[in-house]
């Protein structure tokens, strides 16, 4: 069975290599070490119409927690550079549409900076790590290339173990989750719980659903080939158990109407809280996935427009109650986004 360490999310330790425009190219080496709990946050900073606003500084930001202004330890401008977890959804709502899913995904990562370094992570009825993290475009690339279409869906176990193997990354960090958002078949994982981990994380989740309504309504004609069949796949390069698919019917009357809808609904709704919670957003894919190129350059974009803000709370109570978080800017009509909050640590 999947074996995940569910450790309490704090930062104590930053490590970064930030890129300036303004030193021309020059690196810069910034550490950051705490011996205390810290709090990070990524924030998207808009104008009235939506358009990020790029070229702010630590000055121009405040921050607040449950209404109490606190002092900004570490700032981290928008050219500061991500791990990102790519999730992909190779259930069988994808066969037949796996190669633009592929192509999408393989622009995307050409799309984000440079210094980000990617986890490419796929599920159907196990889950499959295709690459750790890397800066290297091509292995992103092959590690996408690898991906196939296999049964049903271990979303929330997908969800879990992306967060997990993100958590402990130096770099500011997103997930990007491209699904249905209908579990099937999670074992390990639940629904709410991933949304408490998700509220709990220091990761930006970005949603794509994409519409599995007319897969849905038909009865899946039999089994093909799973990716673990494939000559040449390796799975699993980081050695994490992953469990064996129960079995899967076939034949048979597909579901109502009524209830194909109602479960696409459940599944939006999960995948937009999943989203919300974490100050990122959910994108809603076309059924012939036209857009879905467009969709991935508009996170990509996004993605380089995010600031990022650490303080440690003034709040010492170790009392387990959720924190509310606010950012406010110094600019005229500027929105800001991010995540809801955080949960303090609990004493003894």
């Amino acid at each position: 069975m999947l074996i995940f360490k569910k450790m309490k999310l704090m930062v104590v330790a930053l490590s970064l290599v930030l890129v300036s425009g303004e030193s021309r190219g020059a690196q810069e080496e910034q550490v950051i070490r705490a011996e205390v709990e810290a709090v990070l946050v990524n924030v998207l900073v808009t104008d009235r119409n939506g358009r990020p606003i790029t070229g702010l500084k630590r000055e121009n930001f405040r921050i607040f927690e449950d209404k109490v202004e606190q002092q900004i330890g570490t700032f981290f401008p928008v050219d500061a550079p991500f791990s990102v977890v790519l999730l992909l959804d190779t259930s069988y709502s994808t066969y037949g549409k796996l190669g633009p899913i592929q192509d999408s995904a393989i622009e995307f990562v050409e799309q984000i900076h440079p210094q980000d370094e990617v986890m490419v992570i796929s599920f159907d009825d196990e889950v499959y790590l295709e690459t750790d993290f890397t800066s290297n475009n091509d292995a992103a690339a092959r590690a996408i290339k690898r991906t196939r279409t296999g049964q049903s869906t271990k979303l929330f176990d997908a969800v879990f173990l992306g967060m997990e193997q993100v958590r402990p990354r130096t770099y500011r960090k997103v997930m990007v989750v491209f699904s249905d958002g209908i579990d099937t078949t999670s074992s390990d994982s639940s629904q709410g719980e991933t949304i408490q981990v998700a509220k709990e994380a220091e990761t930006t989740i970005y949603s794509i659903q994409f519409d599995t309504r007319n897969q849905m309504m038909r009865p899946q004609q039999g089994p093909i080939a799973t990716p673990g069949t494939i000559p040449g796949r390796n799975p699993n390069p980081l050695g994490i158990p992953t469990p064996f698919p129960g079995p899967i019917p076939t034949g048979g009357r597909g579901p109502s109407r009524s209830q194909v809808e109602a479960e696409y609904g459940r599944g939006r709704s999960y995948l937009k809280q999943l989203a919300s919670v974490t100050g990122g957003d959910l994108y809603q894919a076309s059924q012939d996935l036209l857009n879905l190129g467009s969709i991935f350059a508009q996170i990509a974009e996004e993605m380089r427009s995010l600031y990022s803000i650490s303080y440690v709370s003034s709040n010492s109570k170790q009392d387990g109650k959720f924190r509310k978080i606010a950012v406010k800017v110094d600019v005229s009509d500027a929105r800001t986004r991010t995540r809801k909050g955080y949960r303090a640590p609990k004493g003894r």
